[in-house]
C-alpha cells in the first residue's frame, strides 16, 4: 500500500520565509540606500556651498577690471553693466561655462563712504545649483529616487545656494619703496600732493606747498632695526617696515597735517610692520642693436641741440651729457641705455610740454647740474628704470626732478637743496641735505582689495 504525504503545509512555510527574508533583505538595502543618498546630497551640498566661492570671485575679478577700465565712476555704465537706482550700483550677471548653470550677479557702489584712499565697493553673489533639483542620481530625493533616478527628470524649477561676499578697495599711497634702508636727514622731508587736481597741486600741476598732503608713504621689506631712520626728517604720511622692522626717529616727526605741525615723533595709526612687497626685475624694453641712434637737430625754437629724440625706440651705449650739450626729447620716446647714464654742470636733458621719456639704464645713474628737465609738469611723463645690473642712482642736480624711478637693486640717493616730485623704488633709498621729496598722487596705480567679508 502506498502512503502519500501532503507538501502543502512546508510549501507555504518556506514561501513565507522567502517573503520575510526578502522583506528584511528589501529593508536593509534601503536603509543603505537612504543612508548613501544622504551622505551624497551632504556631501553635494557641501560641494554646492564651497563652489559658490569661485564662482563669486570670477564677478570681483569683472568688477575689478571695469574699474580699471573705466577709470572714473561717469565710464561705470559701460561694457553692459546697468545701473540701479534703488541700490545705487552699478550692476552686472553672468552665466558660467560648464559650469551646469552657475552664475554671479557682481554690483559696483562708485564710492567708499570712508572716502580716500578707499575706492568703489563690490558684493558679488555666487550662484550654484542646489542638490535635489539636478536631476543626477546624487540628487535624489530618496532611495527608491536614487534606483529610479537613471530615468527620472526634475519638472520643478532649479533652486539655487549662493553666497554674498563685500569687498572693499583702496588705491594705496605709496611714494617710497625700498627692500632696504630708508633714512631721512639734514632737515629732509617727504609729503604728497596730486598734479592732476588744481585743490591739491599749483598752476600747471606743479607743487604748490600751501596744498601739501600727508599721504605719502615709505615702506621697505627690511625686517631689522632702524629700517626706517626719519631721523630729524618730517614725513607727512605713514611708515611701514616688514614684521619686526623697526623705526628710528630722532626730533624728526611722522604723521598728518595737524600732527607735524604741533608734536614730534610718530602720530598713532602711522606706523605698521607688516610689508612684504613684490619687487620685480626690469627687463630692457628692447633686443639691444634694434633701436634708433639719437642724431643732432633743431628743436622747434631753432636752436641746435646735440640730440633729438621723437617717438620711437632709441639707443645708445654709455652717455655723458655735459659741457653744454643738450639732449631734446620732443615725442614720446623710450631711450635704452647700455651702461653708465649721467649728467654734469650745463649739460642736461629736456623734455618738451607734452613729451615723455622712459630712460632705461644697464649701468649706474648720475645726475648732477642741469639735470633733467620735465617741462611737462607731471611725474608720469619721465620714467627711469634700472636694470638688474644696474647698482646706483644718485641725483644731485640744480633743477627738480619730476618723474618716477624704479631700480631694484640700485642705491638711491638724493642730496642738496634740489626737490623730487614722483615715486622712487630701489635697493635702498636716502635723502640728505634737506631734501624735499614729494609723492605725487597722480601717478597712484590701480585699486586693490582692502577687505573682504561674507554677508
Amino acid at each position: 500500500m502506498n502512503i502519500v504525504a501532503s507538501g502543502k503545509k512546508h510549501q507555504g512555510s518556506v514561501l513565507l520565509v522567502a517573503l520575510l527574508t526578502a522583506w528584511v533583505i528589501g529593508i536593509a538595502l534601503v536603509s543603505y540606500l537612504t543612508l548613501i543618498a544622504n551622505q551624497n546630497r551632504s556631501t553635494y551640498r557641501s560641494l554646492s556651498w564651497n563652489t559658490c566661492i569661485p564662482v563669486l570671485e570670477a564677478g570681483i575679478e569683472e568688477a575689478l577690471t571695469q574699474i580699471h577700465y573705466a577709470g572714473n565712476t561717469a565710464n561705470f555704465g559701460a561694457n553692459q553693466w546697468t545701473y540701479n537706482a534703488t541700490d545705487g550700483r552699478h550692476h552686472k550677471t553672468r552665466t558660467l561655462t560648464n559650469s551646469e548653470g552657475s552664475y554671479y550677479d557682481v554690483s559696483i557702489q562708485p564710492t567708499d563712504p570712508r572716502g580716500e584712499p578707499h575706492g568703489p565697493v563690490i558684493f558679488s553673489t555666487g550662484y550654484v545649483p542646489a542638490p535635489a533639483d539636478t536631476g543626477a542620481p546624487l540628487g535624489g530625493e530618496s532611495a527608491f529616487g536614487m534606483i529610479l533616478s537613471a530615468a527620472s527628470v526634475s519638472l520643478q524649477p532649479t533652486r539655487f545656494v549662493s553666497r554674498t561676499v563685500r569687498v572693499t578697495t583702496v588705491r594705496p599711497y605709496d611714494g617710497i619703496k625700498s627692500k632696504g634702508v630708508i633714512a631721512f636727514s639734514g632737515g629732509s622731508y617727504f609729503d604728497s600732493f596730486d598734479s592732476s587736481n588744481v585743490n591739491y597741486s599749483g598752476p600747471g600741476g606743479r607743487y604748490d606747498p600751501a596744498k601739501r598732503r600727508a599721504n605719502a608713504r615709505a615702506l621697505t621689506n627690511l625686517k631689522t632695526a632702524n629700517a626706517i631712520n626719519v631721523g630729524g626728517g618730517t614725513v607727512f604720511g605713514s611708515v611701514t617696515t616688514g614684521p619686526g622692522g623697526e623705526v628710528t626717529i630722532g626730533s624728526g616727526t611722522v604723521g598728518d597735517l595737524a600732527w607735524n605741525a604741533s608734536n614730534s615723533g610718530i602720530q598713532p595709526g602711522h606706523t605698521a610692520n607688516d610689508a612684504n612687497m613684490q619687487f620685480n626685475d626690469v627687463q630692457p624694453p628692447f633686443v639691444y642693436g634694434s633701436g634708433l641712434t639719437p642724431v643732432s637737430g633743431l628743436g622747434l625754437d631753432g636752436l641746435l641741440y646735440t640730440w633729438i629724440l621723437g617717438s620711437g625706440n632709441y639707443q645708445m651705449g654709455s652717455v655723458n651729457i655735459s659741457g653744454g650739450r643738450i639732449m631734446l626729447v620732443t615725442g614720446n620716446a623710450t631711450l635704452y641705455v647700455n651702461g653708465n647714464f649721467s649728467t654734469s654742470g650745463t649739460g642736461g636733458v629736456i623734455i618738451a610740454p607734452g613729451a615723455s621719456l622712459k630712460l632705461y639704464v644697464a649701468g649706474s645713474t648720475s645726475v648732477s647740474g642741469n639735470g633733467i628737465v620735465n617741462n611737462s609738469g607731471r611725474a608720469r611723463n619721465l620714467s627711469i628704470y634700472g636694470l638688474n645690473t644696474s647698482t646706483a642712482f644718485a641725483y644731485t642736480g640744480t633743477s627738480e626732478f619730476i618723474g618716477t624711478v624704479y631700480a631694484p637693486h640700485a642705491a638711491i640717493k638724493f642730496s642738496g637743496g634740489a626737490a623730487a616730485y614722483g615715486a622712487f623704488t630701489g635697493d635702498n633709498v636716502i635723502f640728505s641735505g634737506g631734501a624735499h621729496v614729494a609723492y605725487d598722487e597722480d601717478i597712484k596705480g590701480d585699486y586693490v582689495m582692502d577687505s573682504w567679508n561674507e554677508i
